[in-house]
């Protein structure tokens, strides 16, 4: 007997359950329902993703701008009268502000090099209480390629106290801790006394009168699959030394 009828009266069979075109209409429906609540819950999940990244991402980069801005906070160079430029000029100056363009991967980046009270001994690597203890040190700020793939290029701080053998104790880029990573622009603009803006800086050339910058503007760029996060501030120099120029004439 075919289940699709059943007798309703002696002699008699009606037809019942569902068409074929009324199954049809079901399963259409069902997938369109299916296929907007997948989108819902997709579209949810890649923003929460994106909420994850930014949160890790912003917390890097502002991380990496208080590091930097502290630092800068804390430059040293030495006044007048123990620097003077003929001195500069013999001997290079161990505390100069040097600031310059480096080229990595084909791509610019700033780098920077400044003495400044703000030595971090967990990133020396020594086991020497008086070289660990140096309050005045050495720092560095450099853009390289990752070691990681698709990682792109990451901003690395060195740090080396004043306590060393210049000639035997060298730049150790290795060990340098990696401050950011996804980075994609790295950029300095340094800005003088009478608020000139400069791309490069060298304390100890007539270019900028011997004198360090009054102020450091930051900027950089991290990049994730998320987006770019871009990342931006001024710090005054609250110390520094003055252009040669200002000080004869005082």
């Amino acid at each position: 007997m075919n289940p699709s009828y059943r007798q309703n009266q002696p002699g008699m069979w009606k037809k019942s359950g569902f068409t074929l075109l009324e199954v049809l209409m079901a399963v259409v429906i069902f997938a369109v329902i299916a296929t907007i609540v997948y989108s819902a819950m997709n579209a949810a999940i890649s923003r929460i993703g994106a909420i994850k990244d930014g949160d890790r991402v912003f917390a890097m980069g502002a991380g990496c701008l208080h590091r930097i801005s502290t630092d800068l906070r804390s430059a040293y160079a030495d006044p007048y009268p123990l620097f003077t430029p003929q001195n500069a000029e013999e001997n290079p100056d161990p505390y100069a502000f040097v600031g310059q363009t480096d080229f990595v991967g084909g791509d610019s980046f700033s780098g920077l090099q400044f003495a400044a009270f703000a030595h971090l001994p967990v990133s020396t690597g020594s086991a020497d209480p008086q070289k660990s203890a140096a309050a005045l040190a050495q720092l560095r700020y450099f853009v390289e390629k990752s070691p990681e793939p698709d990682r792109g290029y990451v901003l690395r701080r060195g740090d080396r106290p004043f306590v060393w053998n210049a000639d035997a104790d060298q730049w150790d880029e290795d060990s340098a801790p990696v401050l950011c990573t996804h980075i994609t622009e790295f950029a300095l603009t340094y800005f003088d006394h009478k608020k000139n803006d400069r791309k490069t800086w060298d304390s100890s050339d007539d270019a900028t009168d011997y004198a360090t910058p009054a102020a450091v503007e930051i900027f950089f760029r991290i990049e994730t699959d998320q987006g770019n996060y871009p990342f931006l501030t001024r710090v005054v120099l609250p110390a520094g030394r003055e252009p040669l120029e200002r000080v004869k004439s005082q």
